[in-house]
């Protein structure tokens, strides 16, 4: 018998094998393990939240990724990183609103006027004398995740109050009004008449040579209305 009959076979199987070890190094990427640290960082960049736990199990990482919507069970392909499932194992409950209140007072060293939870973040206002401080946090594992301060604007110094003066004249001002306006010696005798324009005086003054106005003041403004001699 030819032997070189019985090689052809061999040879076909052998080959066959190589094509299959090449596809399915294909399949699974065909590059070297990834490192557990770059698998975490993956994930961490994909999905976000931390990772507490990272076992590689033969040709596969089985990853605890904890985020604020609960804990996940990720599998994933030691060579070349595909994401083979991801699975939520549990979910997480909140820090209760008294011990984060707590919390907040221990950071800012007073109780939030404001604490606030909506989906799985508090969110808190605190103040004191100079500022306002925003602040937000994981509500499952309490860690600060934005703060935002806002200065208040300095009191200024306490201004007197400027004492009210009366709206009208009184009847020495609307004199002296008058013998600005007309210089001479002044009756005392000043007369008001209320008007619904807020009432005038009428001021008498007599001259150096003998003469006498007659002047008609404007009892709020100091407008001298009217001037009229007397012969």
């Amino acid at each position: 018998m030819d032997k070189r009959k019985w090689l052809w076979p061999s040879a076909i199987g052998a080959a066959a094998l190589v094509v299959v070890v090449v596809a399915i190094m294909a399949l699974r990427g065909g590059g070297e393990a990834m490192a557990a640290a770059d698998v975490e960082d993956k994930l961490k960049q994909m999905y976000g939240g931390e990772v507490q736990e990272i076992v590689q199990d033969g040709d596969v990482y089985r990853v605890t990724l904890e985020r604020i919507d609960g804990v996940f069970e990720a599998v994933v392909d030691s060579d070349g990183g595909a994401i083979i499932s991801l699975t939520k194992a549990e979910s997480v409950d909140p820090i209760p609103e008294a011990d984060m209140k707590v919390k907040v007072a221990e950071q800012y060293g007073s109780e939030p006027v404001v604490l606030e939870l909506k989906d799985n973040v508090y969110s808190a206002t605190v103040e004191d004398e100079t500022r306002t401080t925003e602040a937000e946090y994981d509500a499952v594992t309490g860690e600060q995740i934005k703060e935002s301060v806002t200065e208040k604007e300095p009191a200024g110094p306490a201004q007197e109050e400027a004492p009210k003066q009366s709206v009208r004249l009184t009847p020495s001002e609307a004199g002296d009004i008058a013998v600005k306006e007309i210089p001479g010696e002044l009756d005392d005798d000043i007369d008001f008449e209320d008007t619904e324009d807020g009432g005038y005086y009428m001021v008498q003054v007599e001259t150096a040579d003998d003469r006498e106005a007659d002047i008609q003041i404007h009892a709020i403004t100091g407008e001298i209305l009217t001037i009229s001699w007397d012969d």
